[in-house]
């Protein structure tokens, strides 16, 4: 049907990111730990898994490496030696060593907290420091630039860990060359070089301070690098940290001044259903008759009434839907049954405006909360009617996905969006100078209702709308999963708790 549009724009509402809303138990996602020196293991897990994921490379370019030296005269055609099998030796052990941290790596990310990641990256650094001292004394420790490699490490150690462990991987590195060429100065370890000619290693051995120099200046670099990588990695935590700490800050006021909110709009109910109810007893006649003008007055007071109790309501609800100290219980829920009984609800509006609600409802099973489904399709049902010409139609389709979860359609005739306001409609209290001037009436709560309900059951939503054609929202909804246990935190029609 939406074909029909001529200039059709669309929005698709972001949901939030992975392990924020409604889990299938009802609980909101936990806030996150405050940055600190060492990063959260959390993420130093996905570091590690990271870094195993890096070394299959390294694995792959030695086992090349190993390879291309079984063919007689290929290395040596490009100045190469032909070497021994030290190339598979190295792949080996790194390979091995690799499949054990990665096994170990995972079982920490399934894992909460995940303890003993600090030792597995510790494991994964000294070993790779080994095998590439290893590498580095086959390929000339000296005449190549293979010692630079560490650098690698070194700098994976600035960023993983706080200043102090990251010096103390710089001085393995360190220490760890300085042995291989002290024992290769001394005879211990026989010279090796990637290069098939001697004539480098030679004018080195003939001018030791040239050896010197090379090493004192790869020793400068390193601890250059290391200060520096340090330094800029500490800032950045320690910016991180002061962010991860105004963002406590805001996110405990927002919470303070949603409980101000909604025990303010709560308390607002009672006063307003006593003013609703003693005008409709003057309406009435029960306190005598009453003058034409004062009637007018009455009525006036009862629309201003119904209007606010409306608001009131929907900041109730939405106010609920935002608190993270509910826990709602999900079950199995029909949409074809939540659709029906919600199209009943709009339906004495619609007749009103003489506008028709055509349905092609089947059955579609999700994991959801019944209230919060209701406020779901409420909102986009009544803003379908009321922003709908006079006369005009709705459609409603529900189906099963035989491959994903189940989609809702909810379109109308009215009177559209433009594409530039599309991204803002969501906001609360947000209306379009369209909306404003068709229905004086509405709050401008219910799109950001819908929002709310969509993340927390990870349902994506998705705005197609063209100017003076009409509008369609398309839900799709995830896969159902098992059923929820039951909890508490049941609430009424208006969004609240029963128990406040």
């Amino acid at each position: 049907m939406i074909a029909r549009f001529q200039e059709v724009a669309s929005y698709d509402l972001p949901l939030p990111a992975d392990g924020h809303g409604l889990s299938a138990g009802g609980r909101a996602a936990a806030a996150p730990k405050a940055a600190s020196a060492h990063l959260p293991d959390s993420l130093l897990v996905r570091n590690a898994i990271w870094f195993c994921h890096l070394r299959w490379i390294v694995v792959a370019l030695l086992a090349l490496f190993g390879v291309l030296g079984q063919f007689a005269g290929l290395l040596p055609r490009f100045g190469l030696r032909a070497h021994p099998g030290w190339p598979f030796v190295a792949a080996a052990v790194l390979l091995i060593a690799n499949l054990a941290y990665l096994a170990h790596a995972r079982a920490l990310a399934r894992s909460d907290p995940p303890r003993g990641v600090k030792r597995n990256l510790w494991a994964q650094i000294v070993l790779d420091l080994v095998v590439l001292t290893v590498v580095v004394h086959h390929m000339g420790s000296l005449e190549t630039y293979a010692a630079f490699a560490y650098l690698f490490h070194i700098v994976l150690a600035c960023v993983f860990f706080p200043r102090g462990w990251s010096f103390i991987v710089t001085a393995i590195a360190v220490g760890l060359y300085l042995a291989c060429v002290a024992l290769e100065g001394a005879g211990v370890l026989a010279p090796a070089s990637l290069y098939a000619s001697s004539a480098l290693r030679d004018q080195m051995d003939a001018m030791p301070g040239v050896r010197f120099l090379n090493v004192g200046w790869a020793m400068v670099t390193w601890a250059v690098v290391a200060y520096l990588t340090s330094h800029l990695s500490a800032m950045v935590r320690q910016r991180d940290s002061e962010l991860a700490a105004t963002n406590r800050r805001l996110l405990e006021a927002q919470r303070e001044r949603a409980r101000h909110m909604l025990h303010t709009t709560h308390e607002l109910k009672a006063p307003f259903s006593a003013i609703h109810a003693n005008v409709q007893l003057l309406l009435k006649g029960y306190c005598g008759a009453l003058p034409d003008p004062a009637l007018s007055v009455l009525g006036r007071i009862t629309a201003r009434c119904q209007r606010l109790a409306a608001e009131i309501q929907e900041m109730l609800q939405l106010a609920n839907l935002q608190s993270k100290a509910q826990t709602p219980a999900m079950a199995e829920l029909d949409l074809a049954q939540v659709l029906d009984w919600s199209i009943a609800q709009v339906r004495p509006i619609a007749a009103q405006r003489e506008i028709s609600v055509d349905r092609a409802l089947r059955p579609a099973s999700i994991l959801a909360v019944e209230d919060h489904m209701k406020m779901l399709f409420l909102n986009l049902l009544a803003n379908a009617v009321n922003y709908s010409q006079a006369g005009g139609h709705v459609r409603v389709e529900c189906a099963p996905h035989p491959h994903d979860g189940p989609l809702v359609t909810i379109e109308d005739h009215g009177i559209g969006i433009p594409a530039d306001k599309l991204p803002h409609i969501f906001d609360a209290y947000y209306r379009t100078n369209e909306a404003v001037q068709h229905n004086k009436e509405s709050t401008g709560l219910g799109l950001a209702i819908v929002q709310q309900v969509a993340e927390a059951h990870r349902v994506r939503v998705s705005v197609e709308s063209a100017p003076g054609i009409g509008t369609r929202f398309i839900l799709h909804f995830p896969p159902p999963a098992a059923p929820a246990r039951s909890s508490k935190g049941k609430e009424s029609d208006d969004g609240v708790p029963d128990d406040c």
